[in-house]
């Protein structure tokens, strides 16, 4: 079954994430993994650190991969979490670390913006086993609700002092759940929920995939817009796509584009 449970869609509700074992077959991830690899070696995109690279848009530069975010195993879960109509946010390919220490500190990736209530929702596709110790990615369950979220902010801090204890504890050692995976495994969260990565591998590569709910106001579209996933960074192959599924994810968007220019 490509969609949710009824328990699935609780979990996500209360504690602002899942983990779909086993979502994608061990061949279709071998397909993907030699796809990603030639596509990081033709886009070198943005490097950072010792090993870090960012290629963004990503599934969009290939036709090996731009049907993953209409696969029903994709499709089917973004409907029923953001509703009809939700949009396209745009993808991204990473491989590496940017930094020395292997780590990312605790952040949540739309930080000021929780009042706006207005869900996003980033996929996460990794390439290999990933583990705590390993550069898993760590959440702290139920940290999208806004006063649960508030009480966490001093942990952006980390950014600007990454050896800071703001709660009197390394970073490393705070209390967290770690969504350890194996290839074939998605990992679905919120996009308010705090989280971390501690320990990353330099080879770590996954395929980041990103949704949001249809945009009804301006402040909406804004919000968008301070991440680069308003119209004006839509890949051409999505913006004139005549996929019934691309053209639904994308259509509010040129929408809001026309409008406010």
């Amino acid at each position: 079954m490509a969609k949710l449970t009824p328990e699935q869609l609780s979990h996500f509700q209360t504690f602002g994430f899942l983990c779909l074992r086993q979502l994608f077959l061990p061949q279709e991830m071998i397909s993907i993994t030699s796809e990603v690899d030639e596509l990081m070696v033709a886009h070198p995109g943005r490097q950072s650190g010792p090993s870090h690279q960012s290629v963004a848009p990503f599934v969009e530069l290939s036709p090996d991969l731009a049907w993953l975010p209409e696969d029903d195993r994709i499709f089917l879960p973004m409907e029923q979490l953001l509703g009809p109509g939700f949009i396209w946010g745009c993808s991204e390919g990473v491989a590496g670390s940017f930094n020395e220490s292997h780590d990312h500190t605790w952040h949540c990736d739309r930080g000021g913006q929780i009042d706006l209530q207005y869900t996003r929702i980033k996929i996460m596709i990794y390439l290999q086993s990933m583990r705590k110790e390993t550069g898993c990615l760590r959440v702290i369950p139920g940290s999208q609700h806004a006063d649960f979220h508030r009480s966490l902010l001093p942990l952006q801090e980390q950014h600007v002092k990454p050896g800071a204890e703001i709660f009197g504890v390394a970073g490393s050692d705070l209390c967290c759940h770690a969504l350890e995976v194996d290839p074939g495994d998605v990992i679905v969260f919120n996009h308010y929920l705090f989280h971390a990565v501690y320990g990353k591998q330099p080879l770590r590569r996954y395929i980041a995939l990103k949704f949001a709910e249809q945009p009804t106001t301006k402040e909406h579209y804004d919000a968008l817009r301070v991440h680069n996933q308003d119209a004006s960074r839509l890949h051409e192959s999505y913006r004139r796509s005549d996929r019934p599924r691309v053209r639904g994810m994308v259509e509010k968007l040129l929408e809001w584009e026309s409008e406010l220019g």
